[in-house]
Protein backbone atom coordinates (compact mmCIF):
# COMPACT_ATOMS: atom_id res chain seq x y z
CA UNK A 1 0.00 0.00 0.00
CA UNK A 2 2.81 2.25 1.54
CA UNK A 3 6.06 1.95 -0.60
CA UNK A 4 9.55 3.61 0.26
CA UNK A 5 12.27 3.57 -2.26
CA UNK A 6 15.86 3.86 -0.25
CA UNK A 7 17.93 4.56 -3.14
CA UNK A 8 15.54 8.21 -3.88
CA UNK A 9 17.25 11.75 -2.32
CA UNK A 10 13.55 12.38 -1.43
CA UNK A 11 13.42 11.68 2.62
CA UNK A 12 11.62 8.40 3.60
CA UNK A 13 9.27 10.16 5.65
CA UNK A 14 8.11 12.80 2.98
CA UNK A 15 8.02 9.67 0.83
CA UNK A 16 5.66 8.54 3.57
CA UNK A 17 3.97 11.89 3.06
CA UNK A 18 3.76 11.83 -0.51
CA UNK A 19 2.29 8.03 -0.77
CA UNK A 20 -0.48 8.81 1.45
CA UNK A 21 -1.65 11.92 -0.17
CA UNK A 22 -1.63 10.41 -3.75
CA UNK A 23 -3.62 7.44 -1.76
CA UNK A 24 -5.93 9.70 -0.26
CA UNK A 25 -6.27 11.67 -3.86
CA UNK A 26 -6.67 8.14 -5.89
CA UNK A 27 -9.06 7.28 -3.25
CA UNK A 28 -7.41 4.10 -1.82
CA UNK A 29 -7.60 5.47 1.45
CA UNK A 30 -11.21 7.41 2.19
CA UNK A 31 -12.22 9.81 5.05
CA UNK A 32 -11.97 8.54 8.32
CA UNK A 33 -10.27 5.30 7.54
CA UNK A 34 -7.83 4.52 10.19
CA UNK A 35 -3.98 4.70 9.32
CA UNK A 36 -1.80 1.99 10.36
CA UNK A 37 -0.08 3.05 14.01
CA UNK A 38 3.23 4.05 13.85
CA UNK A 39 4.45 1.30 14.90
CA UNK A 40 2.97 -1.05 12.55
CA UNK A 41 3.93 0.92 9.38
CA UNK A 42 7.36 1.37 10.58
CA UNK A 43 7.64 -2.64 10.99
CA UNK A 44 6.03 -3.06 7.52
CA UNK A 45 8.39 -0.47 5.52
CA UNK A 46 11.61 -1.78 8.00
CA UNK A 47 12.06 1.82 8.83
CA UNK A 48 12.83 3.34 12.03
CA UNK A 49 9.73 4.44 13.95
CA UNK A 50 10.53 7.85 13.92
CA UNK A 51 10.77 8.55 10.39
CA UNK A 52 6.80 7.76 10.44
CA UNK A 53 6.30 9.67 13.32
CA UNK A 54 7.57 12.65 11.52
CA UNK A 55 5.92 12.36 8.74
CA UNK A 56 2.16 11.85 10.56
CA UNK A 57 3.31 14.73 12.19
CA UNK A 58 3.67 16.51 8.98
CA UNK A 59 0.34 15.11 7.79
CA UNK A 60 -1.27 16.24 10.98
CA UNK A 61 0.04 19.72 9.85
CA UNK A 62 -1.21 19.39 6.40
CA UNK A 63 -4.50 18.38 8.06
CA UNK A 64 -4.38 15.22 5.67
CA UNK A 65 -4.70 13.15 8.73
CA UNK A 66 -5.79 13.69 12.38
CA UNK A 67 -5.57 11.82 15.55
CA UNK A 68 -7.98 9.92 17.64
CA UNK A 69 -6.30 10.17 21.36
CA UNK A 70 -5.61 6.55 22.12
CA UNK A 71 -6.84 5.20 19.05
CA UNK A 72 -4.27 6.32 16.49
CA UNK A 73 -3.87 8.41 12.51
CA UNK A 74 -7.50 9.06 10.71
CA UNK A 75 -7.57 10.44 7.09
CA UNK A 76 -9.17 13.78 7.57
CA UNK A 77 -12.61 14.17 5.90
CA UNK A 78 -12.48 16.47 2.83
CA UNK A 79 -14.92 17.69 0.23
CA UNK A 80 -15.25 15.78 -2.97
CA UNK A 81 -14.00 19.82 -4.57
CA UNK A 82 -11.37 19.93 -2.00
CA UNK A 83 -10.34 16.45 -3.26
CA UNK A 84 -10.19 17.41 -7.09
CA UNK A 85 -8.56 21.12 -6.36
CA UNK A 86 -5.43 18.96 -4.30
CA UNK A 87 -5.61 16.21 -7.55
CA UNK A 88 -5.01 19.29 -9.61
CA UNK A 89 -2.21 20.91 -7.05
CA UNK A 90 -0.32 17.74 -7.89
CA UNK A 91 -0.59 17.12 -11.59
CA UNK A 92 0.65 20.97 -11.68
CA UNK A 93 3.34 20.25 -9.34
CA UNK A 94 4.52 16.43 -11.47
CA UNK A 95 4.21 18.57 -14.85
CA UNK A 96 6.70 21.25 -13.61
CA UNK A 97 8.78 18.39 -12.27
CA UNK A 98 8.41 17.15 -16.12
CA UNK A 99 9.01 20.79 -17.57
CA UNK A 100 12.49 21.24 -15.23
CA UNK A 101 13.80 17.91 -16.74
CA UNK A 102 12.31 18.52 -20.50
CA UNK A 103 14.43 21.92 -19.69
CA UNK A 104 17.34 20.13 -18.94
CA UNK A 105 17.27 17.86 -21.22
CA UNK A 106 16.84 20.89 -24.07
CA UNK A 107 13.73 19.51 -25.48
CA UNK A 108 11.46 21.57 -27.52
CA UNK A 109 7.63 22.71 -26.92
CA UNK A 110 6.42 20.57 -29.90
CA UNK A 111 8.47 17.72 -28.57
CA UNK A 112 7.59 17.73 -25.22
CA UNK A 113 3.72 17.75 -26.61
CA UNK A 114 4.34 15.25 -28.91
CA UNK A 115 5.67 13.08 -25.93
CA UNK A 116 2.43 14.21 -23.72
CA UNK A 117 0.28 12.69 -26.49
CA UNK A 118 1.83 9.84 -26.95
CA UNK A 119 2.00 8.53 -23.53
CA UNK A 120 -1.80 9.96 -23.42
CA UNK A 121 -2.97 7.42 -26.22
CA UNK A 122 -0.57 4.97 -24.63
CA UNK A 123 -2.11 5.41 -21.29
CA UNK A 124 -5.21 1.90 -21.38
CA UNK A 125 -7.41 4.64 -18.81
CA UNK A 126 -6.97 8.01 -21.02
CA UNK A 127 -10.28 8.23 -22.90
CA UNK A 128 -10.87 10.94 -25.82
CA UNK A 129 -12.89 13.86 -24.62
CA UNK A 130 -16.27 13.93 -26.82
CA UNK A 131 -17.41 17.05 -27.93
Amino acid sequence: MIRVDESSPVPIYQQIVEEVKRAVLTGVFGPDQRLPSIRELALELKVNPNTVAKAYQEMEAQRVIYFRRGQGAYISPRSEEERVQEAQREISRLFRQVLDIAHSLRLSRSRLNDLFRQAAQEHPDMKEEKP
